[in-house]
């Protein structure tokens, strides 16, 4: 599996900012109110961040002794251990986390441009929550190729092959 392309999440968040200005944009050009939803979407993103790094962190230690095993080889147990499956279920799902962010970051990211650029709503009641929306969705991008990358065996390190994500 390849390893996950970071522009190519730049350039899917950029073209979902777009689209939520747009959106922002056609929603209030027909007379309706435009919804805020970013304490609710940063909460969301929040907590699937949370799970992420929960299921993320074994797999940290896993790879980490993996890389200290290759540099000083030993005979004794391992300390920590995950199954294959779990491994690549975790790598999956730390790939949907960047997409998701990504595009939920750039679409909530639009909205704010909308709400700055026409000067609609106010700083608590759309700016901040927008805000906070667009910079969780962010940051679930950012742990989700973090995340990602941890999956990445080193190589010759007897476990895996050459530079072969843990699947």
């Amino acid at each position: 599996m390849r390893p996950l392309s970071v522009p190519t999440l730049v350039v899917l968040g950029l073209l979902a900012t777009v689209f939520g200005a747009v959106l922002a944009n056609f929603v209030t050009g027909r007379g309706a109110v435009l919804p805020v939803t970013g304490w609710v979407t940063g909460l969301l993103l929040l907590a699937l961040a949370a799970v992420l790094l929960v299921c993320g962190l074994p797999l940290r230690r896993y790879t980490k002794e993996s890389e200290e095993r290759r540099e000083n080889p030993s005979t004794a147990p391992r300390r920590h251990s995950i199954d294959m499956l779990t491994a690549f279920r975790t790598i999956v799902f730390a790939r949907a986390c960047a997409y998701t962010g990504s595009i939920v970051g750039g679409i909530q990211l639009g909205q704010l441009a909308f709400f700055l650029s026409s000067g609609t709503g106010t700083v608590v009641g759309a700016l901040l929550p927008t805000g906070f929306g667009a910079l969780c969705g962010i940051a679930l991008a950012v742990l989700g190729v973090i995340v990602e990358r941890w999956g990445t065996l080193p190589p010759d390190d007897g476990e895996g092959g050459a530079r072969s994500t843990a699947s």
